[in-house]
Parts: C-alpha cells; sequence; structure tokens
C-alpha cells in the first residue's frame, strides 16, 4: 500500500506492455521506459525479414499497450502477426503504434520496382539504426508513443529522449567538440557530408572524438559486404563499397559475377569482407581467401554477438571490426 502511494504522488509510471519487433528497438525502449514490460520478439542473430508469426507470439502482441516496428517493409512478417493479435488498439494509424522510422532520412529507394533487380525494399534501404543519426530520431518515435498510451509521464519520456540524443551526440563526435559547437550543428554538417572539410577549414579537427575519431581509418576504406545492409553505416562513417558477394539482393552469385567480384577487389586492395552473421559465409570466405581479404562476420542488430549488448556496443563493435 505504501509502494503503491507513493507510486500515486510521484507521477511514476505504472509498467507498460510494450512489444518491439527488433532487439535494438527494445533497447532504445527500456532506456526511455525503464519501467516498461518489454517483449522483443526477433532475436539479435536471426535474420529480422523472417520471423514465423506464431500463435505465441501473436498471444504477446495480443496483450501488448504499444507495438514498436521498424517499417520499410523490413518485418514482412509483421502484418500477419497483428492481424492474428487481435489487438485494434496498436494497429497503424492507432495510438498504441509506433513506427519507428518515420522521419528517418531514407538511402537506396528504388525508382524502379523490378524481380529482375533482387529482393527489393521499395520504402528504400530499411537498416536504419546503423547510423547513429538516425537513432534520436526514433528515440523521439518511440517516446511519443509512449507519451500516447501514458499521457501523465508524457513529458518524461520526451525529455529521457533528448538525454538519449545529446549522449549519441557525445558519442558519435565527442564531448569536446559537442561543448564547443553543439550537437544539432554537428548533426546538419554530418548529414550534408560536409563535416570534415568544415572541421579542416576552422582547424577543428583535432577536436573531433567519439565515434567519428575512431572510425577515421574507415574513411574511403574500400570494403565489400555479404548483402546490402550496410547503406547507413557506410553513409555515416564514409567507407568504400567495392562491390557485394551476392549478385542481388538475396540473389547467390553467379561464376561470372564472383570472377568479376574478385577483379575489383584486387584492382582496389580490398582487406575486409563484412557479413552479417546470420548469413552463410562460405561463399564470402573463398572470396576473401580468393583476394587476401579478412572475411569479417559482424552483429547486425543488439545481442547478435556477446560483444553487441546493447545499441552503443553494437556501434563500439561495428567500427572496430570493420577497421583496418
Amino acid at each position: 500500500m505504501i509502494a503503491l502511494l507513493f507510486l500515486l504522488i510521484s507521477g511514476t509510471a505504472f509498467a507498460q506492455n510494450v512489444v518491439c519487433t527488433l532487439p535494438w528497438l527494445g533497447d532504445l525502449t527500456a532506456r526511455l521506459a525503464p519501467e516498461a514490460r518489454i517483449t522483443v520478439l526477433a532475436r539479435g542473430g536471426e535474420d529480422p525479414h523472417y520471423l514465423s508469426p506464431t500463435p505465441a507470439l501473436m498471444a504477446k502482441v495480443g496483450q501488448a499497450d504499444l507495438y514498436v516496428e521498424v517499417g520499410l517493409n523490413l518485418e514482412m512478417w509483421s502484418a500477419r502477426l497483428l492481424d492474428g493479435a487481435g489487438n485494434p488498439g496498436i494497429r497503424s494509424g492507432q495510438p498504441g503504434y509506433v513506427l519507428a522510422s518515420e522521419g528517418v532520412p531514407r538511402l537506396e529507394v528504388p525508382t524502379v520496382i523490378s524481380r529482375a533487380q533482387g529482393d527489393m525494399h521499395p520504402e528504400g534501404n530499411p537498416h536504419i539504426w546503423l547510423d547513429p543519426l538516425n537513432a534520436p530520431i526514433v528515440a523521439d518515435n518511440i517516446a511519443a508513443g509512449l507519451g500516447r498510451i501514458d499521457p501523465d509521464n508524457a513529458v518524461a519520456y520526451k525529455e529521457r529522449a533528448a538525454g538519449f540524443r545529446q549522449q549519441v551526440y557525445g558519442r558519435l563526435f565527442g564531448a569536446d567538440l559537442i561543448e564547443f559547437m553543439g550537437g544539432d550543428l554537428l548533426d546538419r554538417l554530418a548529414r550534408s557530408g560536409k563535416l570534415h572539410a568544415f572541421l579542416e577549414s576552422k582547424g577543428l579537427d583535432d577536436r573531433l572524438g567519439g565515434w567519428m575519431a575512431a572510425a577515421s581509418g574507415l574513411r574511403g576504406q574500400p570494403v565489400v559486404f555479404y548483402h546490402q545492409s550496410w547503406a547507413y553505416f557506410v553513409e555515416r562513417f564514409g567507407l568504400n563499397v567495392v562491390g557485394y558477394v551476392e549478385d542481388r539482393p538475396g540473389i547467390s552469385p553467379s561464376a561470372a559475377h564472383r570472377d568479376r567480384l574478385v577483379a575489383s577487389m584486387n584492382a582496389a586492395d580490398v582487406r575486409r569482407v563484412g557479413i552479417t552473421v546470420y548469413y552463410d559465409d562460405r561463399l564470402a570466405r573463398v572470396v576473401a581467401s580468393e583476394t587476401g581479404a579478412s572475411a569479417v562476420t559482424l552483429p547486425g542488430d543488439v545481442g547478435a554477438t556477446s560483444d553487441a549488448a546493447d545499441w552503443f556496443a553494437l556501434i563500439d563493435v561495428l567500427i572496430r571490426d570493420m577497421g583496418p
């Protein structure tokens, strides 16, 4: 009774049932609503495109107050899951639904949709969380959703999202440069591709810290990936993608494609071939061995490897393992 009275007086939120499709969404949600009961549907080591919408998962979604998904045709199983859950309050357009990708600048939006191009995402590449600048936008979307189902604590969720944004800015650019220039300006410069030129022109490049400094060796580094999952990471940290082991997304390479890729890798002196943990790495390792490159297994989401325990650690691991 005393504990209940304290909760009523303090305004602390009662635990909400939040279902997140992917682990990184669960991690961000826990930062905004530490008192929430969070269920994550997929595991970090699984391909997020494919999940079986079982009756057990439908039952969990049926009890949710808030449903958070990336969208952009990533969770192709989500519609069936929502249909089977019988929970109208968490459908798209309802207060209990969060489209995490809303407002995120999208990359690789196709101008022509054709099956000949492989497994295309008509709304753009959905792996938005691999650019650190996108995570605060997602956090704002989740905070807004939490505020809709728990309006008494909407301000607290919004403040936590704002704090998360500043934490991301600090980890990305370093505290020194953030204090000198502010995170919002650095965000705009980075998104426009003008950050490094601006800092160099002002003699401030030595004040850049955080992930951007740690990833300085990645800028211009020629790399090959197995699948086109990495556009946002590449965009933020400036890697040079020479090619992909897959012929087209979801399509195994022909002998001719492999020969062209090996030739391109040798010409560009590619040193890293990145393979997300849930893909078969045999072909990628063959290509790497033929060119003297190293095949690197990469976590695509939180929890995919033991050292990618949360979203911040995920970015740490990717920068470390893709480094020269």
